[in-house]
């Protein structure tokens, strides 16, 4: 928890330094003077903003990594639905026509093009971000250069915008993306990997910006190519400043990390701008709403840091607030919503399981719920399909209307394979071993120490009590005889879908 909350605190400062990039007046120009500082905004937290979208995407990725196929797929299904969705809210942002580069329809591209790189390791991830970084940026400015005689970023027409042409090129600030991944596999909870951090980033940032500043100051023509290709300044895009504000990104991003890590206080203390990175895309938006209301002059042509400081005060309040009572901001909720992989169903069961388990198509509704069988179900007289022989309709059981079933008829022929009895017209019964009685030709049932009918020659059996309840239905011409309800039958499977 601590590690996510160092990157939200990361993610949050990238947030204010939009901010001053779009809004802020610089009054003094000293270092330690109150604007003197607001040059380091200038394509800087951009770039922060890349590299931990690269982070997001080791945590989206990290019960899958590395050798979970299934869930590697999941996750690339999600990637792949999350680009579709910023790219075209980002044109609906930039159709507000505001003087700001929306990053986001880069950022869809910026994701696709790391899809190839979920599985590799942090080694792999990061020699092939130190390629992108000397080789990309020479094929992003020369293209521009060969197009339109100049390295100058520019709107176009998408992809090619998002690709080459604009702020943010995607094939050259893929190696933000990939810096980020592979310290997302990190563990940032440790300490070691913090300071290591920090020290790999001053590094970097001393290497890109002191060596590309004494190429181009070295240079005769500082307006041509060559020094189009050695520049350090912010956009600028060549090897040299994407190396520095990598080193950049890598120093707030081990900083915030150690301070929320080590230092508790430090962590509550810093809860709105946790917050405020909590919900980058959310108040990402509504800041560029917030620039369309005043107007293009307040970027262009400031007055006063007014504005600046009522944008950043209503952000720190709603963010808190948010966060801590709703928790996850409203954009980032609905486009989890909208991203999410579906659950799938549960197979039906067979029988079902107990009260209020899963039921089955046109199963009987019982106590428990649909779907669950009651423990007694009526049944009409003479079972689910009704009294026999009475030449109506058959009665409804439980599953519908039940075949018509009649008694065999004296004189109806016999039925196949069973001689007919030499008296009465009806099939013989199969001989089981018994001798024959001797008055009615049935076969005599063994003997079980009761005495013989004296007329009908079956043994004698005490008659049971009668227990309480339904009577049965009877031959015709005798009292119905009272029983026991007969047992419903046990409900036939569904049939195959």
């Amino acid at each position: 928890m601590n590690r996510i909350v160092g990157v939200d605190t990361a993610r949050g400062l990238a947030v204010l330094g939009m901010f001053v990039a779009h809004l802020g007046m610089e009054r003094h120009v000293g270092f330690f003077t109150p604007t003197g500082w607001f040059f380091v905004a200038d394509g800087r937290p951009s770039a922060l903003f890349a590299l931990l979208a690269g982070i997001g995407l080791a945590f989206m990725t990290r019960r899958a990594y590395p050798d979970d196929l299934a869930g590697l797929r999941v996750q690339r299904t999600r990637i792949i639905k999350r680009s579709a969705i910023l790219f075209v809210f980002g044109w609906f942002l930039t159709f507000l026509l505001t003087p700001v580069a929306v990053i986001l329809p880069s950022y869809a591209f910026l994701f696709l093009l790391a899809l190839p790189f979920l599985r590799l390791r942090p080694t792999a991830v990061f020699a092939w971000a130190g390629a992108a970084v000397l080789v990309m940026p020479q094929v992003v400015l020369l293209t521009r250069w060969v197009l339109f005689s100049s390295t100058e970023p520019r709107f176009d027409v998408p992809p090619i915008g998002e690709l080459l042409t604009g702020y943010y090129p995607a094939l050259s600030w893929t190696a933000y993306l990939l810096v980020g991944l592979g310290v997302g596999r990190l563990p940032m909870q440790r300490i070691k990997v913090q300071v290591a951090l920090i020290c790999a980033g001053i590094s970097a940032a001393a290497v890109g910006y002191g060596a590309g500043y004494v190429l181009w100051s070295g240079l005769d023509d500082q307006n041509g190519l060559a020094a189009s290709l050695t520049s350090v300044e912010a956009h600028s895009g060549t090897t040299f400043e994407m190396a520095g504000n990598i080193g950049v990104g890598l120093v707030v991003l081990g900083l915030c990390l150690l301070v929320t890590t080590q230092v508790k206080a430090l962590r509550v203390l810093l809860t709105p701008i946790s917050a405020t990175g909590a919900m980058s895309l959310t108040v990402y938006s509504l800041h560029i709403v917030y620039i369309r209301i005043l107007g293009d002059e307040a970027v262009w042509y400031p007055q006063s840091n007014w504005p600046l400081i009522a944008l950043i005060v209503g952000t720190f309040v709603f963010a808190t607030l948010w966060q801590l009572t709703l928790g996850r901001g409203p954009l980032e909720r609905l486009i989890n919503r909208m991203i999410r992989p579906r659950q799938p169903q549960a197979p039906q069961q067979w029988p079902p399981a107990g009260p209020g388990g899963p039921a089955w198509s046109g199963a009987p509704t019982g106590p428990g719920g649909p779907g669950v069988q009651p423990a007694y179900v009526p049944v009409p007289a003479g079972g689910p399909y009704g009294p026999p022989g009475q030449g109506g309709p058959p009665a409804a059981g439980p599953y519908g209307q039940a075949p018509q079933h009649q008694a065999p008829q004296h004189g109806a022929p016999p039925p196949p394979g069973h001689p007919a009895h030499p008296q009465y017209g009806q099939p013989a019964l199969p001989q089981t071993g018994h001798p024959a009685h001797p008055q009615n030709g049935q076969p005599a049932l063994p003997q079980t120490g009761h005495p013989a009918h004296p007329q009908y020659g079956q043994p004698y059996q005490p008659a049971p009590a009668a227990p309480a309840g339904p009577t049965r239905p009877a031959p015709s011409g005798q009292q119905p005889v009272p029983g026991p309800p007969p047992v419903p039958p046990y409900p036939p499977a569904p049939p195959p879908r």
